[in-house]
C-alpha cells in the first residue's frame, strides 16, 4: 500500500502505509467519527449505507456526469449518513466506457502504427471480472456492455444468463465494492461496516483482495466486528470514544488469542477504564458472580480467565503489546502454592491472601453479617464454625491439605533441578545428567522433611483460626462447613445471598448485610479489601481501587 498521512480526530496523524481499523459497538459514534476524518483528509468513502440495486440497462451518459452523479452520493454521505447512497449504475457504466475507451485508443494505436492489436489486459473492468472469478469460481461476469449478466458455469449451457438485480446479496455487494474501490480517485479508501452483507470468510477473502486491487491506496475500516478486525495484517486499530474521537486500543502483533478474549463479540468495554482478569470459568461458579456483582458498573471490565497461568499470561502480554484503552490487572489465589511461589510475580497480578474467593466468606466479619442477618447469635455461630473445621480437619481431611501444599512444592523443587544445559547429543549422557541433577536433589529426605514443616504449619491454622486457616484451608470445603453452621441447605444457598448482598435493591437499610459492601462510605471494610491490597494500583484497595 502507499504511505498515506490521515489525521484521526481526537487523536492525531497517523503516518505509513498499513491498514487502519476504528471499532466500536453499534452506537458509539463510528459513522460521525468517519464523516470527521472525511472532512479533514481527501477521501474516497463507502457508506454502509448503500444501496446495490442493479437496473436491466445501465446509465448511458459522458463520463464527467456520471463522475458528477458519483460524487454527489459521497456528498450526501457526508451530509446524511442516514440516506443510502445509490451509485451503483453510474459506477459499473464508469467502468464500462473507461473499457470501452481504452480498447478504442489501443485499436487506433495499432491502426496508425500499422502492427497487431495486443491483447488488453489491465482495464478496471477486466480487472473486476478477475476478482470476481477468483471469489466465485462457479460464476461468470458479463458486463462488457450496457446490460450485465451474470452466466451460471455450473448449470447446462441452456440455462439462460440471469441480471444482476437477481444476485444475491453477497454477490451484489462484492460486486458493488469491487467497483467503488477500483474507481476511487484519492489515495485514502475509507469503508464503514465493511463486511455488511458478506459471509466472514468472503469479506476477509474480499478486502484481502481489494487490497490488492489498490496498492496505491491506503484503507481505512470502520466496524463493530472483531473478527473482521483482526484480520487485517499489520493493522492499526483504534476504538471509539464518546465525542467522535478515537484512541489506540492495542498495538501491532497483538496475540489474538488475547483480543478475543478482551473484545469479546458480545460485550465490548468500549468505554472501560481497566479490565481485571481472575481465576475462573465465564458465566459459571461463584468468582464469575461474586466480580460480576463487585464491578457493577462499566468503568471495570470483569474476565474470567481460567487458571493462574493465563491470569498471569493475560494481564503480562496486554502490558507487553501496550494496552492505551485501560489499566490491565489480575487476581489469583493462593491455592496450595509455596511461599517462594507465590513470591513470584508479574506486575499488575495481585496473590489474593487467602486460599480462593470462597474463603472470604469465611471471614469472621462476614460470618458476623451473616449470622446476624440471619437472627443466629454472631459469637456461637462463629465459635460452632471453629469447632467443626477443627474436627474436620483432624485425620485424612488434615492430611489431605498437608500432601498437596507438600506436592506443590515438589513440583516446584523438580521444575528448578532440570535446565537446558542438561541436554545434550548423546540420549545416554541426557539422561544421566537428569538423574544425577536428581540425586543431588536427595528428593525423599526433602519430601519427609517437607511433610513435617507443612503438617505443623496446617495444624496451627487449624487450632489459631483466622486469616491463617483461610489462607491454608480450602475455601469452599469451609464454605460448606459454614452453610451447615447456618442452617442453609447447601453452599450455593449462602453464595446467593451473598452475590444478593452486594446489590442495595435487594436489602433493608437495618439489614447487618448493608454495611457488607460499604455504601456507607465503609466499603473499606470488606474482608476482600483487607485481603487483596493492590499495591500495583496506586497504592489503594481493591474497594478504592474499583468501586469509587
Amino acid at each position: 500500500m502507499a504511505d498515506v498521512k490521515i489525521n484521526i480526530p481526537g487523536f492525531g496523524e497517523i503516518d505509513g502505509h498499513s491498514p487502519i481499523v476504528i471499532l466500536g459497538p453499534n452506537g458509539s459514534g463510528k459513522t460521525q467519527l468517519a464523516q470527521k476524518i472525511a472532512s479533514d483528509n481527501q477521501v474516497s468513502a463507502i457508506s454502509a449505507q448503500r444501496r446495490t440495486w442493479v437496473d436491466e440497462g445501465l446509465p448511458v451518459q459522458e463520463e464527467h456526469q456520471l463522475r458528477s452523479n458519483m460524487q454527489s452520493q459521497q456528498n450526501r454521505w457526508r451530509e446524511h449518513s442516514w440516506q443510502p447512497t445509490e451509485e451503483i449504475n453510474f459506477l459499473l457504466s464508469t467502468l464500462i466506457q473507461d473499457h470501452t475507451n481504452i480498447l478504442t485508443r489501443r485499436n487506433e494505436e495499432a491502426i496508425e502504427a500499422e502492427t497487431s492489436l495486443d491483447p488488453v489486459r489491465d482495464t478496471k473492468l477486466i480487472r473486476l471480472q478477475d476478482l470476481w472469478t477468483r471469489l466465485f469460481p462457479k460464476r461468470k461476469l458479463e458486463i462488457s456492455g450496457f446490460f450485465p449478466k451474470v452466466r451460471r458455469l455450473d448449470a447446462d449451457d441452456e440455462m439462460p444468463l440471469y441480471q444482476l438485480r437477481q444476485m444475491s446479496d453477497g454477490e451484489r455487494t462484492v460486486l458493488y465494492m469491487a467497483a467503488r474501490v477500483l474507481a476511487a480517485q484519492e489515495q485514502l479508501i475509507l469503508v464503514d461496516e465493511p463486511e455488511l452483507h458478506m459471509h466472514s470468510r468472503l469479506s476477509v477473502r474480499f478486502w484481502d483482495e481489494a487490497e490488492k486491487l489498490r496498492p496505491d491506496c491506503r484503507f481505512l475500516y470502520i466496524t463493530h466486528d472483531l473478527n473482521f478486525t483482526m484480520s487485517r495484517r499489520d493493522a492499526t486499530v483504534l476504538i471509539t470514544r464518546p465525542g467522535d474521537v478515537a484512541e489506540a486500543v492495542f498495538a501491532q502483533n497483538i496475540p489474538s488469542s488475547i483480543a478475543m478474549e478482551i473484545l469479546g463479540a458480545a460485550t465490548l468495554p468500549f468505554y472501560a477504564k481497566r479490565i481485571f482478569f481472575f481465576e475462573g470459568e465465564p458465566g459459571r461458579g461463584f468468582a464469575s458472580e461474586f466480580f460480576a456483582a463487585w464491578f457493577d458498573g462499566v468503568e471495570t471490565f470483569t474476565i474470567p480467565s481460567g487458571n493462574r497461568a493465563s491470569v498471569f499470561a493475560a494481564v503480562s502480554g496486554l502490558a507487553t503489546v501496550g494496552l492505551a484503552a485501560a489499566d490491565v490487572i489480575g487476581l489469583v489465589d493462593r491455592d496450595y502454592y509455596s511461599d517462594s511461589a507465590l513470591r513470584v510475580s508479574v506486575s499488575g497480578v495481585t496473590v489474593l491472601d487467602l486460599h480462593e474467593i470462597e474463603s472470604v466468606l469465611c471471614d469472621q466479619q462476614v460470618v458476623a453479617a451473616l449470622a446476624e442477618h440471619l437472627g443466629k447469635d454472631t459469637g456461637s455461630v462463629w465459635r460452632s464454625f471453629l469447632d467443626c473445621v477443627r474436627k474436620e480437619y483432624n485425620g485424612q481431611n488434615l492430611s489431605a491439605v498437608v500432601a498437596q501444599r507438600v506436592r506443590s512444592r515438589v513440583r516446584e523443587l523438580l521444575d528448578g533441578a532440570f535446565n537446558g544445559g542438561q541436554i545434550a547429543t548423546s540420549l545416554e549422557q541426557t539422561c544421566s545428567n537428569h538423574c544425577k541433577s536428581l540425586e543431588a536433589l536427595d528428593v525423599p529426605a526433602k519430601t519427609s522433611a517437607m511433610f513435617t514443616e507443612e503438617s505443623q504449619r496446617v495444624q496451627s491454622a487449624v487450632i489459631t483460626g483466622g486469616v491463617e486457616m483461610l489462607q491454608i484451608l480450602p475455601g469452599k470445603h469451609l464454605l460448606g462447613l459454614l452453610s451447615r453452621i447456618l442452617g442453609m441447605a447447601n453452599a450455593s444457598q449462602l453464595q446467593s445471598l451473598v452475590i444478593r448482598s452486594l446489590d442495595m435493591r435487594h436489602l433493608g437499610t437495618n439489614d447487618p448485610l448493608f454495611a457488607l459492601p460499604g455504601r456507607r462510605s465503609k466499603r473499606h471494610s470488606w474482608p476482600i479489601c483487607r485481603h487483596a491490597e493492590y499495591s500495583s494500583y496506586h497504592s489503594r484497595p481493591i474497594s478504592g481501587s474499583f468501586r469509587e
